[in-house]
């Protein structure tokens, strides 16, 4: 599964990852590769960090295959129970002597071509090596051919990139939903333009590991503003991009030399492309003016950084394809149809040889024609005999002695002769030396069109990253983004902010836009309260998903924002049992809570709905606000905290900001508005959400009736009637009395409902 590399076993959209694991000393090693692409990462982490590590890998990379050290998974129980709670994941345990540093180091300086791995970043002593050599070891005995696509390895480490755990890759539904794990109503379905098999996986990277350094940001920005602000010009990139084939898989078949013909011919056909996008970069003075013009062509320019030296060798790989590869070749090397007629003389002259063989058969046939004098003779041709002639039966007595039967028939007899067979030999060498000789200059071709893989990777990045650049430009296009203003102070303020994935499956105009404000010197922890159904939970994911986009590189939605750049994003919202591990609902709340307040920073975002809600009330509250309060005087991180605990709203803390969802309550019907506004909340509404969901009128009475008598006494509502007020008995009876449908009444039936009225009147006057 790990290193397959046939393009029918592959998804165009996703990389195939094989990943390795190990300890050295107090670190994990955690190294991975895709074969089919080339690309070659290595991490470490604190063996204190290690199965969070793994789960928040696991998550963003989805490993189809991994190695693992024989002793980690026998002596740590949390590293075991991990692996095998991972579906349809192909573990190799190797035993401990595979992995070895030394020889890692010395196995990747001898594949690089390297003295040191200074330049990736690597010392003799970084734990990254421990695992990446014997990576690069297995993969080279499963393809049993030289990596040559593989030029580089990245190392990375957690502080690179935003942080996004496990938890908040799930529910932020960034890649896959939570229904069946599709991209279906996820960020990336609603974010994904891409025109190229690249750029498509090269969009799902930027999305999981969001850049956190803000020149590396605002140089994306400025890519998809570039774009964004000449629409004519962004159509003709999306145009030439859709040209060019998934170069970066071609080159790797091209590199353990399973490139077939038509695969040289994608290589062409797209290297044509690309030369259209750097000739129009290049001349991209004639673009339009905007808000950050003045060196439109420069600006231009940034979208495409290969080298001259690059397009140079690209230039001749062009040329040599041009003039070698025919135009509709045989993916097959033993069936000829490979080189274009001109490249090489001998095989033109072979091939003429071959093309005038259906000439040579008819003179020789119209000489035996005359010698036999049988007007009706014909030459035919089967697998078994080769060449033959066919007389009918009413011509036998005119048959020559030179004739040599082959092969009788019902209505006719077969023949062959000397000068026939000699004929036949020439014919069949000449098909045979065209298929070796056709190998043979494929073959040389394809050693050729190696020489050039580095540029050709080079062009395939730049194409990714285009085709990226663009799709956030076309999104921001059709969805009405806005560049967000990145900072360094921590404050996150969005004006008129929407939830993309939401908006995106609503009629236009039908979203409800919000605002958000936070700063940490000021207001920095938003406690959020109002009914389900009211728009609490998509509020706080929306939040999170524009931090998110902003610093992947795109635009946002939303009418202005001021984007403080962020290190780690957490979402704990909903919860569910885990009964596989032994785990409630409680203890995977409290977990994932825990994680939080262990790793979040003053730089942090922290989403958090109905903490607490998984136990009593009490004991709930009582959870709840210590954590709140934990991240108001410790942490300090930019929080949006959901709660139905009405009690919390009463804290005063000068950081602590009041928000809660609009509601408009209108005779017997209470009206969700979607809006966010300050203030906390007169009540949850749960009664009325449970009417909407369909429960019976007489459980939504008994319902109002109870929370009457539970209500604490002698303590006002702030504002607005109670609940039970919006559900009285009369209205119960004329909403019931108003869907009836008196003709088609039996008197039986009839009666029956007067009498449950009656009960229903009886049983509401006895409780006043």
């Amino acid at each position: 599964p790990g290193t397959v590399l046939q393009e029918e076993f592959l998804d165009k959209t996703a990389n195939n990852f094989l990943a390795a694991v190990g300890v050295y000393k107090k670190s994990l090693s955690f190294s991975y590769v895709d074969s089919s692409t080339g690309d070659f990462f290595s991490t470490s982490y604190p063996y204190k960090e290690r199965v969070q590590a793994l789960k928040t890998e696991f998550q963003r990379l989805l490993p189809r295959e991994i190695i693992i050290q024989d002793s980690l998974l026998s002596e740590d129980a949390d590293i075991a129970r991990f692996i095998d709670q991972q579906d349809s994941l192909l573990v190799n345990r190797f035993p401990d002597w595979s992995f070895d540093i030394k020889q890692s180091a010395e196995r990747l300086k001898r594949h690089f071509g390297m003295v040191n791995l200074k330049a990736f970043g690597l010392s003799d002593e970084s734990p990254e090596l421990f695992t990446a050599g014997t990576l690069l070891d297995y993969l080279e005995d499963s393809v049993r051919s030289l990596l040559l696509h593989i030029r580089s390895i990245t190392v990375y480490s957690k502080n690179d990139f935003l942080s996004l755990d496990e938890a908040a890759q799930k529910n932020l539904e960034i890649v896959s939903n939570l229904q069946d794990g599709s991209a279906r109503f996820t960020l990336l379905e609603t974010l994904d333009h891409t025109k190229t098999s690249m750029g498509a996986r090269k969009l799902k990277q930027w999305l999981l590991s969001p850049l956190k350094e803000k020149l590396k940001i605002e140089s994306r920005h400025e890519n998809v503003e570039t774009l964004y602000r000449n629409q004519g010009f962004l159509r003709e990139m999306r145009g030439l991009l859709a040209r060019i084939l998934d170069i970066e898989r071609l080159t790797a078949r091209l590199a353990m030399n399973k490139a077939h013909a038509r695969d040289l011919l994608g290589i062409k056909d797209s290297l044509a492309a690309f030369f259209r996008i750097k000739e129009r970069l290049n001349a991209a003075e004639d673009l339009s003016s905007g808000p950050a013009t003045g060196a439109a062509a420069g600006r231009a320019a940034r979208l495409w950084t290969v080298t001259e030296e690059g397009t140079a060798s690209l230039k001749e790989t062009y040329a040599l394809l041009d003039v070698s590869i025919c135009e509709d070749p045989s993916i097959l090397l033993n069936e000829g149809r490979l080189i274009k007629k001109g490249y090489s003389g001998e095989l033109d002259r072979i091939n003429l040889l071959k093309s005038d063989s259906q000439h040579l058969l008819n003179q020789y046939l119209k000489t035996e024609k005359e010698r036999s004098g049988i007007s009706t003779l014909k030459i035919r041709f089967n697998r078994i005999i080769g060449y033959f002639l066919e007389v009918t039966k009413s011509n036998l007595h005119l048959v020559p002695s030179h004739f040599i039967r082959r092969q009788s028939l019902l209505n006719a007899e077969r023949f062959s002769t000397e000068n026939l067979v000699e004929l036949e030999s020439e014919l069949n060498s000449a098909a045979e030396k065209i298929i070796t000789l056709e190998r043979d200059l494929f073959l040389e071709v394809r050693e050729k069109v190696k020489s050039c893989i580095p540029h050709l990777k080079e062009a395939a990045r730049n194409s990714a990253e285009l085709d990226c650049f663009a799709s956030f430009a076309y999104a921001a296009t059709v969805h009405g983004y806005t560049r967000p203003v990145m900072t360094e102070t921590g404050e996150l303020s969005i004006f008129e902010g929407r939830h993309p994935v939401v908006e995106n499956h609503l009629p236009p105009g039908e979203f409800v836009p919000n605002n958000l404000e936070l700063k940490p010197d000021g207001t920095f922890f938003a406690l959020l309260t109002g009914p389900n159904m009211a728009g609490k939970s998509t509020f706080l994911r929306q939040t999170a998903l524009s931090v998110l986009m902003a610093q992947a590189g795109s635009f946002i939605p939303a009418r202005e924002a001021v984007i403080g750049i962020t290190d780690k994003i957490f979402c704990r919202v909903g919860a569910s049992d885990n009964l596989a591990r032994g785990e409630s609902t409680f203890l995977v709340e409290m977990s994932e809570t825990a994680h939080i307040l262990r790793t979040a920073t003053e730089k942090s975002l922290i989403i958090m709905d109905e903490i607490g809600r998984g136990t009593s009330s009490q004991d709930g509250l009582s959870v709840a606000g210590a954590v709140m309060h934990y991240i108001l005087d410790r942490i300090r991180a930019k929080t949006l905290f959901a709660t139905h605990f009405h009690e919390l709203t009463d804290t005063r803390h000068r950081s602590l900001l009041n928000l809660s969802m609009a509601v408009v309550e209108k005779a017997d019907d209470v009206i969700f508005l979607k809006k966010v506004k300050e203030g906390p909340s007169a009540n949850s509404y749960g009664i009325h959400v449970a009417r909407l969901a369909g429960l019976p009128e007489e459980v939504i009475l008994q319902a109002g009736k109870t929370l009457y008598q539970v209500a604490p006494a002698g303590i006002p509502e702030k504002q607005g009637r109670r609940q039970e007020e919006l559900f009285s008995i009369d209205d119960v009876i004329l909403r019931e009395l108003k869907e009836l449908s008196i003709d088609n009444l039996t008197p039986l039936e009839a009666l029956n409902q007067l009498y449950k009225w009656k009960k229903c009147i009886d049983s509401s006057e006895a409780e006043i």
